[in-house]
């Protein structure tokens, strides 16, 4: 408190000048507090804003590293699975090659052993031209795959040769070892290119990129319940709406569709309706009046007794039957009397109006009183 708080203003009594500046002091120490609680509320703004920023920038950190491991993971799984496919192929591969070798070692001594003549032994070629040529046709089957080219008719020629080949080992192996020893030889001739046949066929399938038997079934089951799932919409639409189905299969001959796809279907609706599918002129009327009548029931009837247009004048003017001719004495500085700090109710004669509003109210007061019935 200092020595101009404690100094007596004039017509002040020392009683009052004390607790004038008491009062002074004691604002001025809740001012104090004020601003400290303030200080301490916007430090403590602070660190919850940068304790925030810090969480989301953990969080997004976190994110990225959870990003980059399933990429990563996604990564390896991927590399495992073309090493695996890769070795699977290899396999594959080698497994065709024995099967064929083991064919070639049975096959080709039974056809030797068929062609075989002390007179002609010049004809002990012919195995190695039959078994050769299917194998030949195979290698350029192989060749045609690698390049892109067609390889059918390779493959198919290889089958006849062998199909040539297997019959010489059965009618030779049967009349002279037994129907069992033709039947292995004949088998010998057709299972080792067919082996390598198969895996050629897989490498050109890898290659076009062919789906699987089942996935191409999947996708032929799905079609068909697509299909019937569009023929049962159009059908509804047609019911439901005939004109707008009219219009909308002209809309899809003048486009080239053969039957009217949704965007076209839209568009007749619109042109037809002038808003989006389902919705007409009768629906959105309809719409909006049961809107308005959930608001009449929710809030009451819109029909009760008027409000009054003049609430504020009659605040101000009162009736005019009970008029003070003055205003009342104030109780207080503010004129409250114990209300709790309640604004004090304006009443008539306490507002100083400009000459216009003092003319306005002069015209309406005698507008009113006009309007009385005669007693």
């Amino acid at each position: 408190m200092t020595v101009t708080e404690l100094r007596p203003q004039p017509g002040e009594t020392y009683a009052e000048g004390l607790a004038r500046a008491e009062k002074a002091q004691a604002e001025a120490e809740a001012l104090r507090i004020k601003n400290e609680s303030d200080a301490r509320r916007a430090a403590l703004a602070d660190e919850k804003a940068a304790a925030k920023a810090q969480k989301d920038i953990q969080r997004d950190l976190e994110e990225a590293a959870d990003e980059r491991r399933r990429r990563e993971e996604a990564r390896r799984a991927e590399a495992a699975a073309k090493a695996k496919a890769a070795k699977s192929a290899e396999t594959w591969k080698k497994s065709a090659a024995a099967i064929a070798i083991v064919c070639i070692v049975v096959s080709l001594p039974l056809q030797v052993m068929a062609f075989w003549d002390p007179k002609a032994w010049f004809l002990v070629a012919a195995p190695f031209v039959l078994e050769g040529v299917a194998w030949a046709l195979l290698m350029g089957a192989q060749a045609a795959i690698d390049d892109g080219r067609p390889s059918w008719h390779y493959r198919l020629g290889a089958l006849l040769q062998a199909l040539i080949a297997a019959g010489i080992n059965f009618a030779h192996g049967s009349h002279t070892y037994g129907i069992a020893t033709g039947i292995g030889g004949a088998l010998c001739s057709v299972i080792g290119p067919m082996i390598w046949d198969l895996h050629e066929h897989g490498r050109i399938a890898k290659r076009e990129g062919r789906k699987t038997l089942s996935a191409r079934r999947a996708e032929r089951r799905e079609a068909r319940i697509e299909r019937k799932r569009v023929k049962a919409v159009n059908a509804a639409r047609e019911e439901s709406d005939e004109e707008v189905w009219d219009r909308a299969l002209y809309l899809a001959a003048a486009l080239g569709e053969l039957t009217p796809s949704e965007k076209t279907y839209r568009r007749a609706w619109d042109e037809i309706h002038g808003t989006e599918p389902g919705q007409t002129a009768d629906i959105i009327a309809a719409r909006r009046a049961a809107r308005r009548a959930v608001r009449l029931a929710a809030n009451g009837s819109l029909d009760g007794p008027e409000k009054d247009a003049n609430a504020q004048v009659d605040s101000q003017m009162g009736s005019t039957d009970e008029r003070p001719s003055r205003a009342p004495k104030k109780t207080g500085e503010d004129g409250r009397k114990r209300n709790g700090g309640t604004p004090p109710r304006r009443i008539p004669g306490e507002v100083t109006y400009s000459p216009a509003a003092r003319k306005q109210m002069s015209v309406e007061g005698r507008r009113r009183k006009a309007e009385q019935p005669a007693t």
